[in-house]
This record gives structure tokens, C-alpha cells and sequence, in this order.
């Protein structure tokens, strides 16, 4: 499961790197007052990984309330797939989406991102194998999910917000 993290570091490194000759009114610019711009996207994105660890890391203190994730879990990651992969617009929950900054500073959230992906390898590291195989996340399609299962939303969804930023880019 380190391996996947390292995976998502190298995803978010390059995505990175590819947004470095935007200015900082091009990475704040909304195309439309409603929607997030592509800092908030990225906002989005770091937002909703620091809420997962908290919640998986207060979930896994109480190892006798976890419970088993369904044997339908699989498939509906792959619904959530195809959702996605066809654009199915999604509404986020509140605490990962509002309120999203005007402005957001892309070096300093990569800083903060390398962090807490550092903080979530470490969460990884201590946890038990068989805590790992429970249901640590309550997604809200997904229902339990299991860590690994957990990393790969994370890295599904890294990838759904890195083509609507490409998409936002190409509007500039």
C-alpha cells in the first residue's frame, strides 16, 4: 500500500510541475463564478484526502467498531468508474467543498499535500493487516470501504479533477 502511495506522489508531483508556468490569476480563474477554479480543484482534491486519513485515523482507534465491507464493494467502485469516465457530475460533501478559497497558493498546497500524504504512509505503516481489510472509510456511493479499496478512490478521483484541470487549462 506504500507503493500506491509513492504512485499517487508521483501522479501529484507531475501534475504539479505541468501547472508551474501558470500564474496565479491563471490558477485562481473561474471560467464560471459557480465552478472551482483549477487551484480549486486542487484544493478539493488535498481537502478530501486530509478528511479521509482524520476520519480513517479516528476510525481505526475504536478497532472493535469496524466492520466487514460488502461483497458488492468491488462492483461498485467500478460503477463509480464509469460514473465518472462518462462525466456524471457529482455533488461533493460539504466538508470537502465548501468553502473552497478564492485564491490558493500551488506551492504552498504542495507542501501541505506532501505532508499529509507523508502522515497518511505513516497512518498505513502502524496499521494493523487485519484493520486494513475493515471498513476504515465510509464513502458516501460507496458505502465501507477497506484501505486498499480507499487508496484506490483516492487515486480515481485525483484522476477525474486532473482531466477537468486539463479541460480548465485549455479555456485560459
Amino acid at each position: 500500500m506504500i507503493k500506491k502511495i509513492e504512485s499517487l506522489n508521483i501522479e501529484l508531483d507531475k501534475t504539479i510541475k505541468s501547472l508551474e508556468n501558470l500564474s496565479s490569476e491563471e490558477l485562481n480563474f473561474k471560467v464560471n463564478p459557480k465552478k472551482w477554479s483549477i487551484g480549486g480543484h486542487l484544493y478539493h482534491l488535498w481537502l478530501s484526502e486530509i478528511n479521509i486519513e482524520k476520519y480513517i485515523s479516528k476510525k481505526t482507534s475504536y478497532p472493535e467498531s469496524l466492520v466487514n465491507i460488502s461483497k458488492a464493494t468491488p462492483i461498485k467502485l467500478l460503477f463509480l468508474r464509469f460514473i465518472l469516465l462518462i462525466g456524471v457530475k457529482l455533488k461533493a460533501p460539504a466538508i470537502i467543498s465548501d468553502p473552497i478559497p478564492d485564491s490558493i497558493d500551488i506551492k504552498d498546497l504542495h507542501n501541505k499535500w506532501i505532508s499529509s500524504r507523508a502522515s497518511i504512509a505513516t497512518l498505513i505503516k502502524k496499521m494493523d493487516k487485519k484493520i486494513m481489510k475493515k471498513g476504515v472509510l465510509k464513502h458516501p456511493i460507496l458505502g465501507r470501504i477497506d484501505m486498499k479499496t480507499t487508496l484506490s478512490f483516492i487515486s480515481l478521483h485525483f484522476k477525474h479533477h486532473k482531466k477537468i484541470i486539463h479541460k480548465l487549462e485549455k479555456k485560459l
